[in-house]
């Protein structure tokens, strides 16, 4: 899949973006001579990028240039026209304000200008974002990458600015790991089913954590309680009960009074000490969960770690340091699952004792009236009596039963999390024998990546580099992208703006030449390519791009005319007018991609 063409339905507007076969170049020149040597924006070269992302369907957002001035780009419809890998060609028309707003156009032929298409010859007419991009996946046909979908890989073959930060990590990526990790190591070549299967063990262990933590408050009991030592003292009270009961039995009342008192019994009295003891139980509750709350924090400190070893005069840096971090990002991950579930317990408790206050002041009132009309004989008093020695003692075999309930679900719950563990453990360590296997096999796609990435670096800086992944401790895939040194140890080089810039070109190229036999994306956006860089590697770089042309890829790149190592047409090494697809300059609307005023 190549980029044909860019354009709008107002091309007074916005200039058609005819693009090469081979290297492309958006060109950037400063015209204006307070400008020289400033950094000049808003005349369009980053934004080409941005128009292909919207017209490949990138999601809508407030923050994206055509929302946020709609005033300006309401009426616009945008058009990109594709080459397949069957060599059919494909428009996608993208309307900026309507409602379903996506069109596609599926032809045997070039179409360099689909507003001239009829309407009625349009394969699909009006479609919403989300059956237009079902269409797009089919007809990119993506399988090497299955089950991700197009959207996946894009951030990977259009880089902007902002995504030189992070040769892996993109800024669109930024939700949790298990959101894009999965997706890179199936880029790669390695089991992606692997890192799913174990974010989901971490976080079935996370759930029963919480779940353990609720009980055990609960219970208000230790660790160290033994249910077969509950259970032994509920039989104690159950027998003491039932001497109670045969008293309470063997008592004579006259008929209005036996009546009345077994209303006080079986209902008043037994309703207001169960609720007692229920809100007694909650509150403790309640405090637990306070503490509990209080003291969900991580106290381990890297950084002060490392300040104390250094007193010491011990290292603590490199693999170790890592290892520390990673356990406390993972404690934190699996902390902040705990901290959810114990804030709606409290308010689950919360909602709950504010219930009780009412129906205990009304089972109080129903007592007053009761034991007005029973008097005050002796009978009645020992039956008072023994009446709640009865309530206290069912009421403490509840709270007892539901301590010996409660107990039994924390060893169901730690049998469950033994589990879990022993199969994350088997998990990790088929996802280390993965790593393994295909670093050590030549012919694999992760070493094939790795060989053109180190080349295209090697090529550039006359410096190796090495693409790594490595299981960390808690058995998720770290990846790394670092310039080493003839010793085999990483330098700091790459962990520059600079040459992180290059890294992340170098990794996108490497992934495109590895998949080029495979349907996939065959062209690279890298905005900015030649800042910073001295003019011998601008010269090489450029030349490394000639290079991935040849071999079937279409590398679009984006430059000032003062980064360009040597004057256009100046020699065979310089940048080529053949080559540039868009001039841009800073001299008034006519040099901007959007002929309109800044915005």
């Amino acid at each position: 899949m190549k980029l044909t063409r860019l354009y709008s339905n107002q091309a007074e507007l916005f200039l058609p973006v005819q693009f090469n076969e081979q290297l492309s170049v958006v060109l950037a020149e400063i015209r204006r001579t307070e400008n020289k040597g400033k950094t000049i924006h808003n005349i369009g070269k980053s934004t080409i990028a941005r128009l292909v992302d919207f017209c490949l369907l990138k999601g809508k957002s407030q923050k994206f240039f055509l929302f946020k001035h709609s005033d300006l780009f309401s009426e616009f419809t945008f058009f990109l026209e594709l080459n397949l890998e069957d060599g059919r060609y494909l428009t996608i028309a993208r309307s900026v304000e309507a409602t379903k707003p996506i069109s596609i156009l599926v032809t045997d032929y070039d179409v360099p200008d689909a507003k001239d298409v009829n309407t009625s010859e349009w394969s699909h007419i009006g479609l919403g974002m989300a059956p237009a991009k079902r269409l797009l996946d089919g007809l990119f046909d993506f399988s090497s990458i299955s089950p991700y979908d197009y959207r996946d890989i894009l951030g990977y073959v259009l880089r902007e600015q902002d995504d030189y930060g992070e040769v892996f990590h993109l800024g669109k990526f930024k939700g949790p790991h298990r959101e894009w990790k999965p997706f890179l190591a199936k880029l790669l070549g390695l089991d992606d089913s692997l890192t799913i299967s174990l974010y989901e063990e971490t976080d079935k262990e996370a759930k029963v954590d919480a779940s353990i933590s609720i009980y055990q408050l609960e219970s208000g009991l230790t660790d160290k309680t033994d249910t077969a030592k509950i259970e032994g003292i509920i039989g104690i009270r159950k027998r003491e009960l039932e001497e109670i009961q045969s008293t309470l039995d063997s008592l004579d009342f006259t008929r209005a009074d036996s009546e009345a008192s077994q209303e006080l019994v079986e209902h008043v009295e037994e309703q207001i000490s169960i609720k007692n003891e229920e809100s007694y139980r909650l509150s403790q509750l309640a405090a637990r969960l306070d503490d509990s709350l209080r003291e969900e924090s991580i106290l381990f400190s890297p950084k002060q770690a490392k300040k104390l070893f250094a007193e010491a005069g011990i290292a603590f840096d490199g693999q170790i340091k890592h290892d520390f971090e990673q356990l406390i990002q993972f404690n934190r991950a699996i902390s902040q699952e705990r901290r959810e579930y114990l804030l709606k317990e409290k308010s689950d408790t919360a909602a709950r004792l504010s219930e009780l206050g009412p129906e205990l002041a009304d089972l109080q009132l129903q007592r007053a009236d009761l034991l007005s009309f029973l008097g005050n004989s002796a009978t009645m008093e020992k039956f008072k009596d023994i009446s709640n020695q009865v309530v206290e003692l069912r009421a403490g075999i509840s709270s007892l039963e539901r301590q010996r309930d409660a107990l039994n679900e924390v060893v169901r719950l730690r049998q469950e999390k033994r589990q879990i563990q022993e199969r994350e453990s088997q998990l990790q360590t088929a996802i280390e024998q993965d790593v393994r296997r295909c670093a050590e096999d030549p012919s694999s796609r992760y070493s094939e990546i790795q060989r053109y990435f180190d080349k295209i670096i090697y090529d550039v800086l006359d410096e190796h580099a090495l693409l790594s992944v490595d299981p960390s401790p808690t058995g998720a895939l770290e990846f790394s992208a670092e310039i080493v040194s003839p010793a085999g140890s990483t330098t700091s080089a790459s962990r520059g703006f600079t040459f992180k810039k290059l890294l992340c070109i170098a990794f996108d190229l490497a992934v495109l030449r590895s998949y080029r036999f495979d349907k996939f994306p065959r062209f690279s956006y890298h905005d900015g390519v030649f800042e910073s860089l001295e003019p011998r590697a601008k010269r090489r770089l450029i030349s490394v791009f000639r290079e991935y042309a040849e071999l079937g890829l279409q590398p679009i790149i984006t430059t000032l005319d003062s980064d360009l190592p040597d004057p256009v047409d100046s020699s065979d090494e310089a940048i080529s007018s053949s080559e540039i697809v868009r001039r841009l300059h800073d001299d008034g609307k006519e040099g901007r991609l959007f002929r309109i005023d800044s915005f």
